[in-house]
């Protein structure tokens, strides 16, 4: 059975079922378009490039609660500066959208019927998470310690990461503990192709590196002060890390002794759900 729900950016949810006396009726607009460029070899055409423009998203909506409910609706639709549609059918998956109109007809049938017009303005998302915490003993060595996530394969400070989407999949990278300038190197087939590393040093901090394009960051919590990152990188390395599709290993490296944790969330996109 399928379920459609909305969240904000304060974390506030909106289902439509009979939670919120709010079911569906029909959808339209879960599928995809992609627009592509191609190049003509003698009648022979290869694509070189694509994109995936914004695509609008039906709802149509029966509130059960009459006029109540939509105005319980409306209001969640004006306190929200950011919405994210989760659809769960077989898999859940989320994509970024905006409200774009709300139709407000009368009552039939014991129902105020509505039309909600949804702007999909990404691909359809599924975050990934996984962890390595690691000892280091005095001599330097790496031993696995907890690694408690469903995609976590840790050895030795590494984690494989498969990127199983149709998209490059950004990474947000948290660090966490005792480090000293702090890495995570990524490698492919045996051949390095992406690296972080932050020059700071702490017995207990935070560090986040956030490669969404929309919300990209690089930040330091340390004594109950978070501040920009932005100084602190190494700029001759890519820092805001994106993977292409396929397997890869993530190799952390922080570079001191404690049980420091680095925690990966990727988020693979799909072109439909």
């Amino acid at each position: 059975m399928r379920r459609l729900w909305l969240v904000n950016d304060k974390g506030q949810e909106y289902r439509f079922d009979y939670s919120t006396m709010t079911p569906v009726s029909s959808i339209t607009g879960l599928g995809f378009s992609k627009a592509n460029t191609y190049f003509d070899f003698d009648d022979v055409y290869r694509k070189i490039d694509e994109s995936i423009p914004t695509q609008d998203i039906v709802l149509n909506l029966a509130f059960l609660k009459n006029y109540a409910g939509y105005k319980a609706f409306l209001t969640f639709l004006e306190g929200s500066l950011e919405l994210r549609l989760f659809y769960a059918s077989d898999d859940t998956k989320y994509c970024y959208v905006e409200a774009e109109g709300l139709s407000k007809t009368e009552i039939s049938g014991g129902a105020l019927t509505s039309e909600l017009k949804l702007k999909r303005l990404s691909y359809w998302y599924k975050d990934v998470i996984s962890e390595v915490t690691i000892n280091v003993s005095k001599e330097g060595k790496i031993f696995p310690f907890a690694y408690p996530y469903k995609y976590s394969n840790s050895s030795k400070g590494t984690m494989l990461l498969t990127n199983g989407g149709y998209a490059k999949a950004p990474l947000r990278i948290t660090i966490k503990g005792n480090v000293s300038n702090p890495e995570v190197i990524v490698s492919k087939d045996g051949a390095e192709v992406s690296r972080l590393k932050v020059y700071y040093e702490s017995a207990d901090c935070t560090i986040v590196v956030d490669a969404f394009p929309t919300r990209q960051e690089m930040t330091i919590t340390d004594g109950g002060e978070t501040f920009d990152a932005y100084e602190y990188q190494d700029f001759s390395c890519d820092n805001f890390i994106f993977l292409g599709r396929g397997t890869y290993e993530l190799t952390f490296v922080p570079n001191t002794q404690g049980t420091p944790k680095c925690s990966i969330t990727m988020t693979e996109g799909y072109l439909g759900n």
